[in-house]
């Protein structure tokens, strides 16, 4: 019985060791891929201030060597200045990613070649709104507002190809602003197709311009940066 005893915590040892060290391997190919593809993010957007790429799944790279599939990505972006309104952030979240399992072992190199959908949200701040459309826009908790002379007029935001306006509403402007602003709403570009490859939903949420979209197929540059084919 002590032999047997002996035996088993021998094989418990042995096994404690084996998952250790397959734990530290996946963790080093995946912090490796991801590493990696925030590097080459960068590359391909020059003026974006951080790119930070995680990767779901364990094991992750059991699920590699036997799918050649990731179960999620996440892409998060800040300070993006871009053409159009810069923005403060964007997280992407992909579901479902297929990936060429090859180059990600032998190279660490992540690289998409197909996805099932994205999931993606941009928040930009007020001053960078007032900063394109030279008027005072500010956000505050739920509610997008215009401060003129003293006023603080409520706005609605509308997007249409790519350019939201800022509607004032005709009962809350003033009379001796009315020339000024009735009918002549503010507009900004959001960025372009690279980052933001939809004309998507707005809402202010938490002070902040809320840009939402559902896609099938990655931004123009975080494709040209994992090269999806």
């Amino acid at each position: 019985m002590k032999k047997l005893a002996i035996v088993l915590v021998i094989l418990g040892v042995l096994l404690a060791i084996a998952l250790a060290a397959g734990w530290w391997l996946d963790r080093a190919a995946r912090g490796l891929a991801e590493a990696e593809a925030s590097k080459r993010i960068l590359e391909v957007l020059p003026n974006t201030g951080k790119a930070v790429v995680t990767i779901d799944g364990f094991p992750f790279l059991v699920n590699v060597l036997l799918s050649g599939e990731v179960e999620r990505l996440h892409v998060e972006l800040s300070d993006v200045r871009q053409a159009g309104v810069a923005v403060e952030s964007i997280s992407l979240v992909v579901d479902d990613i297929r990936i060429d399992r090859d180059l990600l072992i032998n190279e660490q190199k992540l690289v998409v070649v197909g996805i099932d959908r994205a999931q993606l949200v941009g928040r930009v701040t007020g001053e960078a709104v007032s900063k394109v459309v030279g008027e005072s826009v500010v956000f505050e908790g739920s509610v997008a507002r215009v401060v003129v002379q003293g006023f603080r007029l409520d706005a609605k935001l509308e997007v249409s190809k790519r350019r939201v306006s800022v509607n004032l509403s005709s009962s809350d402007i003033p009379a001796e602003l009315t020339d000024r602003y009735l009918g002549k709403p503010l507009v900004f570009a959001l960025p372009g197709a690279d980052v933001l490859p939809c004309d998507p939903g707005l809402s202010v949420v938490d002070s902040r311009l809320e840009l939402r979209c559902s896609v099938t197929e990655l931004p123009a540059s975080v494709k040209q940066a994992l090269g999806q084919r």
